[in-house]
């Protein structure tokens, strides 16, 4: 184990690492009895511990085995060199010359003795009544490193009860330990979706991990961009340095354990009844005890492999042969097909390998399934094996559908081609007709383009109705439908959410179709939070996500269309920790889903940011956003991701990081993409200081126009609030007007604001500068206060003016993110690399350089040759200088 977990493997282990090394230089305290399954890092916890504490303790060591098991004190046998063959057996010689080996002469050592005893789970009884009566007569602090199955001698566990050993059970990692590794190992930061799937795959198990991103990363899975690396695709494929480590992890395992689990990881999820008739129950109840299997509470209690990746590379180690027989025998003990998404997943590509025959629909149902759950490479494995002309078109959408979460634009294209013409069933001519119409949008052909698709649609739906085949009315009816919820959504991409509301509420509340309801709800949500009503939106939304959760499989292809606007709705009304707590709580399950619309997830979290005004954490997770989303962008949010992060950039003077993602936002609608009308506010602030404020406030101000004219009005409040925040007072009174009937926290700060604006209400600016830090509204909060003071500047109330000045200074220090630097208080940024302007933002955020190298993932020393070339490149002597002074009133933000 010490050869397989190196000292990154470390990180999470502190606490125990410092509870161990106090245990050993305690001359009179216990010693250490050290639980943990394979890989936890035992062995490099205690490795660690002994090398920290050098010269203050002599270690010896020992190992146990299972082939030594039988033996009596085989495994102390390296110490025992001075007895002769007839002692070797005796508790008492054996006892005395390990006290000899350990203490030499006899004597009292200032320096205390460690005797660490690898896997001591496979000690024989003689050898741990020596090592118990060893510890009881401080001769040497004893450590048992021990798996917990086969479960440590009850005299091991008699030591701890007895208070002789300090026990301490070593965890899977946590989320935060997983990221932290990972940044680690990869020498960058980890986006914290690709880390949940990397903690999920492995487990936690930091042996697994360490495999799993090797293998990651030479496969191509695990790519870096921007400074941070993330998934292209689903971890598929194990190493053979992988295959090696589960084969040690189970070799202990007698015939009947190795069968039963085998089976489990073929047939898994399995029925438990199932799984016992095909083997040895008592064997399966071992495995159970051994934790390598776990049982799920429903009424079936399917069982499954405990750890995902062992279960894995079982699955490519079992011999072909061995595997069909395991699944013909499977298959006798089960009434029906399997039940549970997953058990279908793996009826059928099991039986594909296997070369048993698979019905068609079967194969289109696992396909339609995989592709739900974000498992494409799936699809491209199974849909070819349909024979049946009448099902091929279908699979031959999963197909197309599979590419496009890869982000193929070119290949769904070409897969789709002809389909509408030529199927005669309603469901496929849905899914294609859908698909097409979010390729259009992802194409730049624009809204007209996803309204073309319904057209198309609606025409297929007359050929059907017309044909001898004929068309059921109920289908026709959740067809046109569907037709005509298309054309919303393609209305609603122009902006047009007003015209949209009135037909989306009548299909909402008339039709009884869930899907058709699914799909309108979620567009009527997305046109109540634009026209200035997201509580009622969400409201909405809640109902909405109810139907969701009792669709079963086929609502999972809906859930980024849901997300979307679920997440426009909390940021339109201002709730902003309910977004993060949600944006969390989804990544901590790690669906598959996150490789592919990880990047709206990150656009959403970094946006939120943005508004909040937490700028130095907005840009990282913008920038991951945009990473990802060139990979995969289903719900063409790159647009809005790139102009967020321009945005970003340019309040933190990054002029070359502003100019580099203006100009791809620039090429995103040159090719016919459509941002949003917040959007191109975004990218008009990121270009202020290249064309300038006049010719900025007048481009801000025909977006607010046309977002009126649509009745876009969240849209609306947050381009005016971005025009007062360049100076111009002049919007305040339509603000006013605009906010007074507006739902959520946003519009209610934007009325307050702009009322104490408009009444020259210098106190109440103070006390709403309190309110939105309370909030978390930072920047907002350091606005309030500068835009009261400077109303007291200009009634000369020097008393007042005076506290205001300190209250300006403490908005400011609060702030999370790099101050916005001007020109006459920093040297130039632009002359440095990505990195080191990075590590500008942390230092402006106050943080040390101990916490930017945490935050980046990078080595202490790094972080400060870097800052050395900087000073170098800058013409400066400190970091101070990296650091201006609070922002003043006539300075944007």
């Amino acid at each position: 184990m010490a050869g397989v977990l190196t000292r990154e493997a470390l990180v999470g282990r502190s606490g125990i690492m410092a509870a161990v090394t106090d245990c050993l230089l305690d001359r009179n305290g216990p010693g250490v009895l050290v639980l943990g399954d394979a890989g936890l890092g035992k062995t490099a916890v205690i490795n660690a511990v002994i090398q920290e504490l050098g010269n203050r303790v002599r270690s010896f060591r020992v190992f146990a085995g299972a082939t030594l098991a039988g033996v009596p004190f085989a495994a102390l046998a390296p110490l025992m060199t001075s007895l002769s063959p007839g002692q070797i057996n005796e508790p008492l010689a054996v006892l005395k010359a390990l006290s000899a080996a350990l203490n030499p002469g006899n004597e009292p050592s200032s320096v205390p003795a460690v005797l660490v005893v690898e896997d001591a789970q496979h000690l024989d009884d003689g050898s741990t009544a020596v090592l118990a009566q060893l510890t009881a007569s401080d001769v040497a602090k004893v450590v048992f490193i021990c798996r917990p199955h086969p479960a440590p001698s009850g005299e091991i566990l008699s030591m701890w009860s007895e208070g002789l050993l300090d026990r301490f059970d070593l965890q899977p990692l946590n989320g935060h330990d997983v990221a932290e590794l990972c940044a680690q190992v990869m020498g960058a930061p980890v986006v914290p979706s690709a880390a949940a799937v990397l903690r999920k795959a492995s487990g936690g198990n930091p042996m697994f991990l360490l495999e799993l991103i090797e293998h990651a990363r030479n496969a191509g899975q695990l790519i870096n961009r921007n400074g941070a690396w993330m998934l292209a695709s689903e971890l598929r494929g194990n190493s053979l340095r992988l295959l090696d480590l589960v084969r040690n992890q189970i070799i202990h395992l007698d015939r009947a354990q190795r069968e039963a689990l085998d089976t489990v990881a073929l047939a898994e999820p399995v029925p438990l009844d199932v799984l016992r008739q095909a083997g040895d129950h008592y064997a399966v109840d071992e495995l159970q005890e051994m934790r390598l299997i776990s049982i799920d509470s429903d009424a079936a209690q399917h069982v499954r492999i405990a750890q995902p990746l062992v279960g894995e590379v079982l699955r490519q180690i079992v011999p072909a042969a061995r595997s069909l027989k395991i699944r013909q025998c499977v298959l006798q003990l089960m009434d029906t097909r399997p039940e549970t998404m997953d058990g279908l997943l793996r009826y059928v590509s099991w039986g594909l390998e296997a070369g048993a025959k698979v019905p068609d629909q079967d194969i289109l149902e696992a396909a339609q399934l995989a592709n739900r759950l974000f498992i494409p490479s799936y699809v491209e494995r199974v849909a070819g094996a349909i024979k049946d002309p009448a099902l091929k078109l279908a699979a031959q959408v999963e197909v197309a559908r599979a590419r496009w979460y890869r982000g193929d634009v070119r290949g769904t294209a070409w897969q789709l081609g002809g389909i509408i013409e030529r199927t005669n069933d309603p469901a496929t001519l849905r899914q294609v007709s859908m698909l097409a119409a979010q390729l259009a949008r992802r194409q730049g052909v624009g809204a007209n383009a996803v309204k073309q698709a319904a057209y198309e649609w609606e025409a297929a739906l007359a050929r059907l109705a017309e044909s001898k085949s004929g068309i059921s009315e109920a289908d026709l009816s959740i067809g046109r439908n569907g037709c005509r919820l298309l054309i919303l959504e393609g209305m609603q991409a122009e902006g047009r959410h007003v015209e949209t509301e009135r037909e989306l509420r009548q299909i909402w509340q008339q039709t009884g179709d869930p899907e058709t309801r699914l799909l309108a709800g979620t567009l009527l949500g997305e046109a109540m939070a634009v026209t200035g009503r997201p509580l009622s939106a969400l409201q909405l939304l809640g109902s909405v996500q109810d139907i969701l959760d009792a669709a079963g499989h086929w609502g999972l292809q809906y859930s980024g269309f849901f997300k979307r606007r679920y997440l426009l709705a909390l940021t339109h009304a201002g709730e902003f920790r309910v977004l993060e707590e949600y944006l969390r709580s989804h990544v901590s399950q790690a669906p598959n889903s996150l490789i592919y619309d990880g990047g709206m997830l990150h656009f959403h979290g970094g946006l939120a940011d943005l508004l909040r005004g937490d700028v130095g954490s907005a840009l990282p997770r913008l920038r991951q956003a945009v990473s990802m989303l060139r990979v995969s962008d289903m719900q063409s949010d790159l647009p809005e991701a790139s102009a967020a992060a321009a945005y970003a950039a340019s309040l933190l003077k990054f002029r070359d990081v502003a100019v580099t993602y203006s100009a791809e936002y620039d090429a995103l609608v040159r090719e016919g993409m459509e941002p949003s009308l917040s959007a191109q506010a975004h990218a008009a602030m990121a270009t202020m200081e290249h064309v300038g404020l006049r010719q900025t406030l007048t481009r801000l101000t025909h977006l607010a126009d046309a977002a009126a004219a649509n009745g876009a009005v969240g849209p609306e409040i947050n381009i005016l609030l971005l025009v007062l925040r360049l100076g111009d007072l002049s919007v305040t009174r339509r603000l006013i007007s605009l906010t007074e009937t507006c739902e959520g926290r946003t519009a209610e700060f934007a009325l307050k604001y702009s009322q104490a604006l408009n009444a020259k209400d210098a106190a109440g600016l103070v006390a709403l500068s309190g309110d939105a830090a309370e909030e978390g509204l930072e920047l907002a909060a350091a606005d309030y206060a500068s835009h009261a003071l400077r109303i007291l500047e200009s009634r000369g109330d020097k008393a007042r003016q005076l506290e205001a000045q300190r209250l300006v200074k403490r908005r400011t220090a609060a702030l999370g993110r790099a101050v916005p630097p001007s020109h006459k208080d920093l040297p130039d940024l632009s002359k440095l690399t990505r990195r080191e302007q990075e590590i500008v933002a942390l230092v402006q955020t106050g943080s040390s350089n101990r916490d930017i190298a945490l935050s980046l993932g990078l080595s202490l020393r790094t972080v400060e040759g870097h800052l050395y070339r900087m000073f170098a490149k800058l013409g400066i002597g400190h970091r101070d200088k990296l650091i201006r002074p609070p922002r003043s009133f006539e300075e944007p933000v």
